[in-house]
């Protein structure tokens, strides 16, 4: 019977991406009502480093396949070599980062295995069947981000799979000395990919910059103006702070998707976060809770934003913002 928490261990150049320890955290959370182990499913031309990290996170069990190829964007064929990993290892669930790698993988993963995914989780909850089996309750927003809905995987199909947004999880620190049982798939091979990657460039867009950040500076409407955007920037700028938005502002173009907060975008945990002309739907606020101090200007007095803040101005953002710029 299927039994295992399995983690994709994405990885980029030699090194895991960091949403892989907040899956950990995850599966800890499963495992703490299953009592099941936690597995990595790890696959890259050289195995070994990668193995190493995995096994200071605190894994269980890896499960590692090495390939003849830098595989990078050749999805198709690493998705092949990935299910055949998946049907030896047998989990109950996979946990995967909801990346574009992670999406464009485990979609083609899901039909070939017939058990599905859900995509974009914010939550994950155990709950148990009336014979005693558990199964998971997949969290996540839909109908245009306003509601949150409940996905579960059909009883009797396994793994259960789904994707987890980067920043919903706080990440297992790596500790030295940790062991793990390993082992290497060397029959399973890298087929040949439709896909030739002809050059590649860092991204524009750093979304580890705002995950990262002690300070963040997040703009709502309020700052959908070229004046009152442009203050914004400088003001962050003198705080040395990132800069985040709210979906308004991702959609007009201030800011990169990558630096979008709430349930449609990326959860952060920063020391300080300071709203500009952010109303506060929960739909955003989500993507804030967890900030150590909080601090919300906005011109409307009843706004919710100012029901989560520690501080707060009831005031236009520009005179704020022009005022402290000429200190």
């Amino acid at each position: 019977m299927a039994n295992g928490i399995c983690v994709f261990a994405e990885n980029y150049n030699g090194n895991l991406e960091p949403v892989v320890a907040e899956l950990v955290r995850a599966a800890h959370c499963i495992k703490e009502t299953t009592g099941e182990k936690i597995q990595a499913a790890v696959l890259a031309e050289d195995c070994k480093a990668l193995v190493a990290q995995l096994e200071q996170l605190g894994f269980d069990e890896i499960y590692a396949v090495e390939t003849d190829r830098n595989c990078l964007f050749q999805d198709d064929a690493v998705s092949q070599a990935m299910a055949e990993m998946l049907k030896r290892i047998d989990p109950s669930s996979v946990l995967i980062p909801a990346t574009p790698t992670g999406r464009s993988v485990f979609s083609r993963v899901a039909a070939r295995l017939g058990c599905g995914m859900t995509a974009d989780c914010t939550e994950l909850a155990v709950d148990t069947r009336e014979d005693g089996t558990f199964f998971i309750k997949q969290n996540k927003p839909s109908f245009g981000e306003n509601v949150f809905v409940t996905i579960v995987t059909k009883e009797g199909v396994y793994p259960q799979m789904m994707t987890v947004r980067p920043g919903v999880y706080t990440p297992c620190e790596a500790q030295e000395g940790r062991r793990a049982d390993v082992t290497y798939y060397k029959d399973i091979t890298l087929p040949e990919s439709g896909i030739q990657v002809m050059s590649s460039a860092p991204a524009m867009n750093d979304t580890d910059s705002i995950l990262a950040a002690e300070v963040v500076v997040v703009g709502g409407r309020g700052a959908e103006s070229e004046e009152n955007f442009t203050l914004l920037k400088a003001f962050a700028e003198k705080l040395e702070a990132a800069i985040g938005g709210t979906r308004p502002l991702a959609d007009t173009g201030f800011i990169p998707f990558e630096h979008q907060i709430g349930q449609t975008g990326f959860t952060i945990r920063p020391k300080v976060c300071i709203s500009l002309g952010v109303s506060g739907a929960i739909q955003h606020t989500e993507g804030i809770k967890d900030t150590k101090l909080f601090v919300a200007i906005n011109q409307d007095e009843s706004a919710p934003i100012f029901n989560i803040a520690d501080y707060g101005m009831t005031c236009d953002m520009k005179d704020v913002l022009e005022a402290y710029l000429k200190l």
